[in-house]
């Protein structure tokens, strides 16, 4: 079976016995057998030795989850009626190989004008990304002008290309083909880490992400005449301050004459009180 890095993946079991699995045990091994399952159960602790997550199907198939580099290998399902006795019929061994694909440039430093190396490379149960016979690895055809192969082995190969603009976002496709079939197939994506630049004449700041029509530009400057500026310049306040302020205006006002209405009335002193007199003479016809 075949699997890119990051993938999920179900290997089957064609050798049950009992359809709740409990007595479905898998194995794993690369330099030494690991048992992932025993008897229907997942063994938590052997999981650091292998992938970050597995389950076991209903079909008693092993469940890999979020597929690594060292997930490839070979994968055997056994059947023990009893947790002593001896093993149940035959195996059931499942080949597991996961394609990988990397760029031996940082990807901070992909941009115009940077050589970028990309490798692709099939592991399998040797660890020795040997293809088998009918097998081969290759780059799509649209690498550009400038692209350089190379191939260190039949399932280990390299591209070299010399980045463009036109390059931004796009993905570069290792395919895994079987006597002119293809079996499977894994992308990287060359984005470039700076993607805006500043023009030397102006301070405007323009996108160069291809088709892209967006700018960021320093605000226009006012045109308003000079005999306008008093109006033009003045400060705008939100409706909610203006009412605010004429709110608060109208309560100062009430507040002072209803004082003054209580207020009671100052005492003259009485040389005041003496000279106030008013004498009203009535005159007759």
């Amino acid at each position: 079976m075949f699997s890119r890095m990051g993938d999920d993946v179900s290997l089957p079991c064609n050798n049950v016995v009992y359809p709740n699995c409990s007595s479905t045990t898998w194995t794993y091994n690369v330099n030494r057998a690991i048992e992932l399952v025993g008897l229907g159960k997942v063994k938590q602790q052997q999981l650091n030795n292998i992938a970050g997550s597995l389950s076991l199907g209903s079909d008693c198939s092993l469940h890999v989850s979020d597929v690594r580099a060292n997930d490839a290998g070979l994968y055997t399902c056994q059947q023990y009626l009893t947790e002593t006795g001896p093993q149940h019929g035959g195996e059931a061994p499942v080949h597991l190989s996961v394609l990988t694909i990397s760029s031996t440039t940082a990807v901070t430093d992909l941009k115009p004008n940077v050589n970028m190396t990309l490798r692709c490379s099939l592991l399998t149960d040797t660890r020795h990304s040997t293809c088998w016979s009918g097998f081969s690895l290759s780059w799509g055809s649209k690498t550009g002008t400038n692209a350089q192969d190379t191939q260190y082995s039949s399932c280990d190969i390299t591209l070299t290309v010399t980045l463009q603009k036109k390059d931004n976002n796009r993905k570069w496709t290792c395919t895994l083909t079987e006597k002119g079939n293809m079996k499977i197939s894994i992308d990287f994506t060359s984005t470039f880490s700076d993607i805006a630049e500043k023009t030397t004449d102006s301070d405007d700041v323009i996108s160069t992400v291809p088709g892209s029509t967006a700018s960021t530009a320093r605000p226009a400057l006012s045109t308003t005449s000079p005999s306008s500026a008093g109006t033009s310049n003045a400060v705008k306040l939100p409706i909610s301050h203006i009412m605010l302020f004429v709110t608060l205006t109208i309560m100062a006002a009430i507040v002072t004459i209803h004082t003054r209405r209580i207020r009671p009335p100052k005492a003259l002193p009485p040389q005041a009180e003496e000279a106030s007199g008013i004498e009203i003479h009535v005159l007759e016809e």
